[in-house]
């Protein structure tokens, strides 16, 4: 008799524990490949000097130029689980986007000053490749933590161009541009919490900084979101993004800083498999 309230909770606690790994086992915490495309509505900032500038003097490219304004962007990641711990990611995005205005006030970039009151253009390139190698930490039926290295390699490029005139007081029409592939390892971390088998709230954040020679940068990039299966291997998701990046340099194709941030929401679909 006294084994019957054993056996009892014995059945309904192997009950209860399968119901809870079925309500909660999402596809997306256990599949070996993912693939992830979208558009991603970022605003930005960004604010440059190049030599010709003084060492104070920075182009705030967002406020004289309006650059700020929302610009979607497609992006594209990739997640191979190769083992029951181990992983890897890649991922694209970029952003080139250019801009005309009438200056406020002179400004100087490399070599050149444009003269307040002229028309002027100027324009950004960036394109972010990521990759990233990670290790869970914490691995449950709802909950996933891991953390891992990875490499940011990006191309930056900045460009200002209009009529510069000269110490004989005669026009010409100028451009200058700088640009450099700026690569910078980074630390991470990633935190998945299923909310239900369709329903999945996410968290990434990679951060670095590093200080050589006549070289300095730094980076945060924080994404949460929460993604849905719509079914077994298709899902869509909607995330949140920021990225800023800043860095100082001396090197032969430019000399002087740049600081660049970009926050807005992503929208994507995903396939998982």
């Amino acid at each position: 008799m006294k084994r019957i309230p054993l056996l009892v909770f014995v059945f309904f606690h192997a009950i209860f524990t399968s119901n809870s790994q079925q309500t909660y086992e999402n596809p997306l915490m256990g599949d070996k490949f993912y693939l992830e495309v979208g558009l991603y509505l970022p605003t930005r900032s960004v604010q440059v000097r190049a030599d010709g500038s003084t060492p104070n003097d920075e182009i705030d490219f967002s406020e004289t130029f309006g650059l700020d304004d929302n610009l979607s962007t497609p992006f594209f990641r990739a997640q191979w689980n190769f083992s029951r711990k181990w992983k890897t990611e890649l991922e694209y995005f970029g952003v080139n986007t250019g801009q005309s205005a009438t200056l406020q006030e002179d400004i100087t970039f490399k070599d050149i000053t444009i003269e307040q009151g002229t028309m002027a253009r100027a324009g950004v390139e960036f394109d972010l490749y990521r990759l990233f190698f990670g290790r869970k930490l914490l691995d449950r039926p709802r909950h996933i933590l891991g953390a891992g290295l990875g490499v940011h390699a990006m191309q930056v490029g900045a460009f200002v161009e209009g009529e510069v005139r000269s110490s004989e007081g005669d026009l010409s029409f100028e451009k200058r541009r700088v640009s450099m592939l700026l690569p910078l390892p980074n630390i991470g971390g990633w935190y998945n919490y299923a909310l239900s088998s369709k329903w999945l709230i996410h968290a990434r954040l990679d951060w670095f900084y590093i200080t050589i020679s006549d070289y300095s940068g730094g980076l945060w990039n924080i994404a949460p979101g929460i993604k849905y299966q719509i079914i077994r291997n298709l899902g869509i998701g909607v995330d949140y993004r920021f990225f800023y990046l800043t860095a100082r340099m001396d090197v032969e194709d430019w000399s002087g800083k740049f600081k660049m941030d970009f926050s807005g929401p992503s929208f994507s679909i995903h396939g998982n498999f």
